[in-house]
């Protein structure tokens, strides 16, 4: 039995802006490169990749809305292969980060909206593409001491 594993989490500044397209079936996909550091190189230069990532659905829509060059990410999903024939018949191929989850790192102040104008229901720009939709109100979480909590006559007591 094989086990295998594909797993990318990298943090990095977005390379380019956000390009958001939609498929024939209007489901927004949005791509965009992140610049990566590594180990320093030999001669004392820096080693940076460009990775390319994709993100599907409604949170393509929200980094599109809220990244921009330069922006640092935190990304967290798969590594996929494309193959296709270029229009000059030559065989092209790449491999690309399918994002399952966008964290916006920073502060809120420094990871406002392309457009300082846009409002986002009255509050901040989100900390991650995933609150857009996740989240419809605050979450106040007040701890509570299990042992003070009084249990309803037909509740039952685990």
């Amino acid at each position: 039995m094989s086990w295998d594993i594909n797993r990318v989490i990298l943090i990095g500044r977005l390379a380019s802006d956000v390009e958001l397209r939609y498929t024939p079936s209007n489901v927004p996909v949005a791509k965009f490169r992140i610049a990566v550091g590594g180990k320093q190189k030999i001669d004392g230069g820096d080693n940076v990749s460009f990775i390319p990532i994709v993100v599907w659905n409604k949170q393509a829509e929200t980094c599109s809305k809220f990244l921009s060059k330069g922006k640092q990410i935190a990304v967290d999903g798969r590594l996929e292969q494309r193959s296709w024939v270029g229009q000059d018949g030559t065989k092209r191929s790449v491999i690309e980060v399918i994002a399952d989850r966008i964290e916006f790192l920073g502060s809120a102040q420094s990871q406002g909206s392309k457009n300082e104008n846009l409002s986002f229901g009255g509050k901040s720009a989100p900390n991650s593409a995933s609150d857009f939709y996740d989240n419809d109100e605050e979450f106040n979480f007040t701890p509570v001491d299990p042992d003070e909590i009084e249990l309803e006559e037909n509740e039952p007591n685990f």
